[in-house]
């Protein structure tokens, strides 16, 4: 009985021993036979590490080809906890010395630190765009598993210079405000493919490249803006801020005959650099966001529409007993009871700015004529300009606007516009009746030179004709000559202006008897302009704010400056004066520079800025990657690194100018 049971039990393990061996005989056969292509791809597949190079962000250049913005290499310090925690018995110091150092090159908490080291982790990134010298020192700290990887910083040499409008780039590499946001495509360029076959082992090559399409480096723009004129508004915006302690300023130069926006800058504003210190609103580009009731400037489109449909004429008279009642309510000068009342011609009354005068002009303009033109000069819809975030301007329905509405809207209550509407709209006057969509971007090249993009002026519409422009320019002249755009005045040029005191609606609803946004518009010289200048000062809380004493010697110095530098002659001559911020006469020659050492990728040389001007200086600084902040105005007389200094580029060099 138990020998027949021992033979079965033989008998049924040789049976399953010969179903095994034919299964896995037939499975290897199948395998060999029809699945050899697809187990060698998947061979290769285990071996192979792919990733996506990322291609070199493109430059940002201002109109005369000084750099704004371009990208400097970096590296991104990561650590392999299990290399080093297998490595930290073969440290020559102590590890905890050796972290010690490390948390400091990086600014993270040494607790913090040990904890990513002693953790499970794989892999863990420590810190991102660490310079190359630090990079440097802390490879010399041969800490195991702590390594690097290639990585870039976006850098903007002139520091703080049209930040608003230029914007960020994220830490992933994309644009993520302004410019940089609005052309990432463009700037970004397009990644790379790499496929490489490794050892499993050891994760070394193995057999080279299988597939490398190289990344395609981003293109570049060239802007219209002029960081000559540019300079000289963001110094006027930084006195201004000091000596009328506004809460906010806005300032935009344009060229009137082409919509091409020469300067923008605000304040408050920030350092592209390191903009994750500044709140979100002082990144805010404020000439297109947010939007505001400009006050009597408005009445510069409100003439225009009525002259236009000849609904009044520069001579015709208007009752001005300092109010007036519409719709059971009552309208007042910014001057009542400081003047006699009386009959007043319109000429006088935009002169003086009377707010009775022009809501007798919008209520005889009509409501339908009235839109009519408010849409043609483009309000209550964005510019168009290429700048994201633009915001569209609020238009009051039509067909509900009341009288009192309709008296309001004439004299810039009621309506909210944004300032690069307001400035847009006016250069419409300047040039002759066209209205030219604003830009910033003249083109955009690849890293080559060749021009993918040419941008060029753009006539949206006519909206009236060149006799009631030249009417309206002619008006505009005398409020600087005769009325309350006195300290506005150039001499030697003939400018055209008009002042604006808003009231600002406080938080109960009503018109502010105390907070004001004064602000100043206009264009130079008169019969010809080459810049119309906005002036935009909110809620000063330091000396007058009326438009006319905060806001236009602002406009003065700008116009000033930049007809000088542009080099436009004063009427009745054919030189123009020599211009305060370019190079004076016998000044101090900067020396030839030796560098201490050869610079290494990343590095610049600080140049010999002795002698130089603001944009000189910006421009030998930018060349070398370096930033500038400065001081004063007028020529270089210090710098806060020597010359020949190597320093890492992005590094903020202080330069002291005086006269």
């Amino acid at each position: 009985m138990r020998s027949g049971y021992n033979f079965n039990r033989i008998k049924f393990v040789r049976l399953t021993a010969v179903f095994l061996f034919l299964v896995v005989f037939g499975r290897l056969g199948y395998l060999q036979a029809f699945a050899s292509d697809d187990l060698s791809r998947r061979a290769v597949v285990s071996r192979t590490m792919d990733s996506r190079p990322d291609p070199e962000r493109g430059e940002i250049f201002d109109a005369t080809g000084k750099v704004l913005a371009t990208s400097v290499p970096t590296k991104t310090v990561y650590i392999e906890p299990n290399v080093y925690q297998a490595g930290v018995k073969k440290f020559t110091s102590p590890p905890l010395a050796k972290l010690k150092q490390l948390a400091d090159y990086l600014k993270l908490k040494l607790p913090d630190l040990q904890a990513k080291a002693n953790s499970n982790a794989k892999w863990l990134p420590l810190a991102r765009q660490v310079d190359l010298n630090t990079a440097d020192e802390i490879d010399k700290l041969d800490i195991p598993g702590v390594g690097f990887v290639t990585d870039s910083k976006r850098v903007y040499p002139m520091g703080n210079l049209a930040a608003p409008l230029l914007g960020i780039v994220n830490m992933a590499g994309h644009g993520a405000e302004g410019l940089e946001l609005g052309y990432d495509q463009d700037l970004f360029g397009i990644k790379g493919f790499l496929s490489e076959e490794t050892d499993a082992r050891d994760s070394g090559i193995l057999g080279g490249v299988h597939t490398y399409e190289p990344p395609r480096d981003g293109d570049n723009l060239t802007l219209t803006i002029d960081s000559n004129i540019q300079y000289v508004v963001e110094q006027q915006l930084d006195d201004l801020m000091v000596k009328s302690k506004p809460k906010r300023a806005i300032i935009i130069v344009m060229d009137p005959k082409s919509g091409k926006i020469l300067a923008m800058a605000n304040r408050p504003s920030f350092d592209p650099n390191d903009y994750s210190k500044y709140l979100e609103t002082d990144r805010r580009d404020m000439a297109i966001n947010p939007q505001y009731e400009p006050g009597s400037i408005f009445k510069v489109v409100t003439l225009a529409a009525a002259l236009e449909e000849g609904t009044t004429n520069p001579d015709k008279q208007y009752k001005d007993p300092g109010y007036l009642i519409v719709d059971n309510q009552r309208i007042t000068n910014w001057d009542t009871g400081s003047r006699s009342p009386g009959m007043i011609g319109l000429t006088k009354g935009f002169e003086e700015s009377s707010n009775v005068v022009f809501g007798q002009v919008g209520l005889e303009l009509g409501r339908d004529k009235f839109f009519k033109y408010l849409r043609g000069f483009g309000f209550g819809q964005p510019t168009g300009v290429d700048l994201p975030g633009e915001a569209s301007g609020t238009l009051l329905k039509q067909q509900t606007t009341s009288k009192f509405e309709l008296a309001t809207m004439a004299f810039g209550q009621a309506n909210a516009v944004t300032p690069l509407q307001m400035l847009t709209a006016v250069c419409a006057v300047a040039n002759g009746g066209t209205l030219y969509r604003p830009y910033v971007v003249d083109k955009v090249t690849d890293a080559q030179g060749s021009v993918l993009q040419q941008n060029k002026p753009v006539a949206v519409r006519q909206v009236i004709s060149k006799h009631t422009a030249d009417t309206v320019t002619q008006m505009m002249e005398d409020v600087v000559y005769h009325g309350t755009g006195s300290l506005a005045q150039i001499n030697g040029y003939q400018v055209a202006g008009k002042t604006g005191t808003a009231q600002k609606v406080g938080p109960d609803g009503k018109y502010s008897e105390t907070d004001y946004i004064g602000s100043f518009i206009g264009f130079a010289p008169a019969d010809n302009p080459r810049l119309a200048v906005l002036v935009v000062v909110d809620s000063a809380q330091k000396g007058s704010p009326l438009g006319g004493n905060v806001a236009a010697p602002r406009f003065k110095a700008i116009v000033e400056q930049s007809l000088q530098y542009l080099n436009v002659p004063p009427t009745g001559t054919s030189e123009a004066p020599p211009l305060q911020i370019q190079p004076a006469a016998g000044k101090t020659q900067p020396k030839p520079v030796v560098p201490e050492r050869t610079p290494a990728a990343g590095e610049g040389v600080v140049p010999d800025l002795t002698g130089s001007t603001m944009s000189e200086a910006g421009d030998l600084l930018s060349k070398q990657g370096l930033r500038m902040n400065f001081v004063g105005t007028g020529l270089a007389t210090s710098q806060s690194y020597p010359p020949g200094k190597v320093l890492t580029k992005g590094t903020v060099i202080t330069v002291n100018f005086s006269p």
